[in-house]
């Protein structure tokens, strides 16, 4: 990396950071014949920082049911991410 993108704490500073970002070690949630996710934190070279979230979801062997397997997780999804959104906001004044 650059010295205008030095290593921040919680990069893996390692083959990871490359490609004019950095990124953390994975976290890891894993549930055995469910799914799994893994989420990395990223900062990009113009400073910007994302959480990568990568998802391996268990559809069933039917096509209706696997239809309804992947709206319910974009539903999902979509709540999960406005909620994200809101956490960001500074916390109301009392």
């Amino acid at each position: 990396m650059s010295a205008r993108t030095p290593h921040t704490a919680w990069c893996a500073g390692d083959h990871r950071c490359g490609l004019g970002e950095h990124r953390s070690d994975d976290i890891v949630i894993n549930l055995p014949r469910q799914g799994r996710a893994v989420v990395c934190r990223t900062r990009t070279d113009a400073g910007r920082e994302y959480a990568e979230v990568r998802l391996w979801v268990a559809l069933a062997p039917r096509d209706v049911a696997a239809r309804r397997q992947l709206l319910t997780m974009l539903t999902g999804l979509r709540v999960l991410l406005g909620r994200v959104a809101l956490a960001a906001r500074p916390a109301p004044h009392r």
